[in-house]
């Protein structure tokens, strides 16, 4: 870290996925959900990690720009939330079964064709 930069200069953008897998392993939603973040595709650095946390397993998408953070929380339908300090701001929304089809489906649309 330079000595002009400050901590708040590298508190990314969160953007939380409170998981009910519904049996589906977790590493394959944090997986669909990277997918979803590589085709907008982010202006910045990012990080897709999963973590248990005390409301269950969760998904932590953290983003070094806000247009990024935006972009996912738009996608998916986050809301503000409040639950960590070290974050400049976090959105969080419901990953079911249902919203992995959601993302699976959005991700069938982008790629392109196989030719045979």
């Amino acid at each position: 870290m330079s000595e002009s930069t400050t901590p708040e200069d590298i508190r990314p953008y969160l953007v939380l996925a409170q998981a009910d897998d519904g049996g589906q392993p977790i590493v394959e939603t944090a997986r669909a959900l990277h997918d979803l973040i590589v085709t907008f595709p982010p202006q910045g650095c990012y990080s897709v990690r999963t973590v248990e946390d005390e409301c269950g397993p969760a998904i932590h998408c953290a983003f070094e720009r806000k247009i990024d953070a935006d972009r996912l929380a738009n996608a998916v339908g986050a809301i503000e939330v409040a639950r960590y300090e070290s974050y400049r701001s976090e959105r969080a929304f419901f990953i079911d079964e249902t919203m992995s089809r959601v993302i699976r489906r959005a991700l069938e649309r982008r790629r392109p064709p196989i030719a045979i």
